[in-house]
């Protein structure tokens, strides 16, 4: 995803594509959490609903140069994975539990 959108967000600006990587690292540090078998659940849940909704102020913020089908297409794609992650995660879970 971040090869995909890194050439639209370098037509934007500079600026815009530093911002897109500190989103996409913002992502990538809620997988590391996610990850984290030491995180209480609850921080996990509080960090998955702060990466969601810094993703929808992003793509709601550069809309207005990438135009709102493209900046809806980036926030559905990054949120589909976030989603993935998190059932990924419940799995996780159930599984851990099963084996206690």
């Amino acid at each position: 995803m971040e090869q995909r959108y890194s050439d639209v967000f370098a037509e934007v600006g500079p600026g815009s594509l530093g911002d897109f990587k500190r989103l996409i690292d913002c992502v990538d540090g809620f997988f590391d959490l996610l990850a984290d078998p030491k995180t209480d659940f609850r921080v996990k849940l509080m960090d998955y609903a702060k990466v969601e909704a810094d993703v929808a102020e992003f793509c709601r913020y550069y809309a207005r140069w990438l135009g709102d089908p493209l900046a809806e297409r980036l926030k559905h794609e990054i949120n589909q994975v976030l989603e993935e992650a998190i059932n990924w995660w419940r799995r996780q879970e159930t599984y851990d539990a099963m084996e206690a």
